[in-house]
């Protein structure tokens, strides 16, 4: 399983976007906690719609900051969700919220 965040991957963007990256940076740092709760949420009401949904958009924000493994996370969950049950494993969600911190710590650090 590949870190939740890809650097060097991020750098690049970084580097191709200049200052329209922070908008991108600052999006990702309102969503991602909000999509988590949307999990959490439809699992609670037993939605798999829900989470599928949360997940799907939590997963197609990672590509454009170089968050490649918490992409792979958020798409194990949205797999879970897709086959109809809302029912998300404990390590699969444990993965996804602990990638999440580690994605937003470094986007916190990297707008310091």
């Amino acid at each position: 399983m590949q870190s939740a965040m890809d650097e060097s991957a991020y750098h690049e963007m970084k580097s191709m976007m200049g200052d329209a990256y922070r908008d991108v940076i600052d999006l990702c740092l309102q969503t991602f906690p909000e999509q988590l709760s949307q999990i959490h949420d439809g699992m609670n009401e037993n939605n798999a719609e829900s989470v599928f949904a949360a997940a799907h958009r939590l997963k197609s924000a990672c590509g454009s900051i170089g968050a490649y493994g918490l992409a792979e996370r958020a798409q194990a969950v949205e797999l879970h969700a897709r086959e109809g049950s809302a029912d998300i494993p404990a390590d699969a969600l444990a993965a996804l919220e602990t990638a999440i911190t580690e994605v937003t710590t470094f986007l916190q650090q990297e707008q310091a």
